[in-house]
């Protein structure tokens, strides 16, 4: 169940009391509403990208046509790209809140990918919903690349059917305040979700990802994998939770954190959760948080790289594993040109 929230409200702000937010305290970052709403325009038109993706503005539209953009997409190549590239003004702290929705039928194939990075002081809250009918799959890609002054809360609810597919992969460099919220109601009966990602964070940017997967008929699969590094005085936030309810046998669930603390100062809040209330099933959690291999570190010196280079080399090839998987080969390709100018940039190169 999302959490009612309402960005120009500071009254629904959620506190560190309550447990769902203990480790992000929105109240403290966002003490005042934003100044004014972001002008939401309407899409005049639909436009191809040259790798074969439609293309969404969701600065410009909201998420209003959102729909409208996914059947586009389901109906030419298959791949849908969300701009979100331009939230923020210089003249002022603004803020946007918006929701949308997007249906595949029995049998659809989809890929999105999510592109927020945006400029300025902005705050933002959004909404998406996933429905995915039987035999339905669903790829999601999201870059979460935003300026250290954000505050952004986005949130997102999947419903899955016997049969569906959904994978999502999300990458952050955190900001002031930024949460990634993902529920998932699992149908069970052969649907297959997998849930990744990995953080990079430094300075003072937080990073909150929550999951939450419900299980509530037989044999579904869930996999999940985030892998993240922290420097400076930074603090990542890994809430991950599978509720498997009773009569929900054969489920198969598998989750795994892993971080890695650069320096002393830099945090990493790890709630990685399991609750099963079925028999027959296959299910496991981990949580690994530890240090940079020094001896790795020292072999890549003595083969001629630098300290800061084997540093970016190593702290790349730590996150990769998460990118490597993405199945749409232009999707990870971008990916990975992106995790390798973050960490080279992470390293001061």
């Amino acid at each position: 169940m999302l959490t009612q929230l309402d960005i120009f409200d500071p009254s629904s702000y959620p506190t560190r009391r309550e447990e769902e937010w203990k480790y992000s305290d929105l109240s403290r970052v966002l003490r005042t509403a934003p100044d004014k709403p972001l002008v939401v325009r309407t899409l005049s038109e639909l436009e191809s990208e040259p790798d074969g993706f439609t293309y969404y503005s969701a600065d410009e539209a909201g998420f209003d046509g959102l729909q409208k953009a996914a059947d586009h997409a389901m109906s030419h190549s298959g791949r849908l790209y969300i701009d979100g590239n331009d939230f923020g003004d210089e003249d002022g702290y603004l803020g946007y809140q918006g929701a949308g929705h997007i249906e595949l039928k029995d049998g659809q194939s989809l890929v999105v990918f999510e592109d927020y990075t945006g400029a300025f002081d902005y705050a933002v809250n959004t909404q998406l919903r996933f429905t995915l009918a039987k035999g339905a799959r669903l790829v999601r890609v999201v870059i979460l690349d935003e300026p250290e002054t954000a505050v952004s809360i986005r949130r997102s609810l999947i419903e899955t059917a016997p049969d569906s597919v959904f994978k999502q992969y999300v990458f952050s460099t955190g900001a002031k305040f930024q949460r990634f919220e993902t529920h998932v109601n699992h149908a069970g009966h052969g649907a297959d979700v997998e849930l990744n990602g990995a953080y990079l964070l430094k300075d003072k940017r937080h990073f909150d990802l929550t999951t939450r997967v419900l299980h509530t008929d037989i044999d579904g699969v869930t996999a999940q994998l985030t892998k993240g590094l922290v420097k400076d005085s930074a603090t990542a936030v890994f809430q991950g939770r599978i509720f498997v309810e009773r009569g929900a046998d054969g489920t198969d669930a598998r989750m795994r954190h892993q971080a890695l603390i650069l320096n002393d100062g830099a945090h990493v809040r790890a709630k990685p959760e399991l609750e099963i209330y079925a028999d027959d099933v296959q299910c496991a959690h981990g949580n690994t948080i530890g240090a940079l291999d020094e001896e790795a570190l020292f072999f890549c010196q003595t083969r001629g790289l630098s300290e800061e280079q084997a540093r970016a080399l190593l702290t790349q090839a730590f996150v990769v594993p998460v990118a490597d998987a993405i199945p749409d080969e232009v999707l990870r390709e971008t990916v990975l040109n992106f995790l390798e100018n973050v960490t080279e940039s992470y390293h001061g190169l």
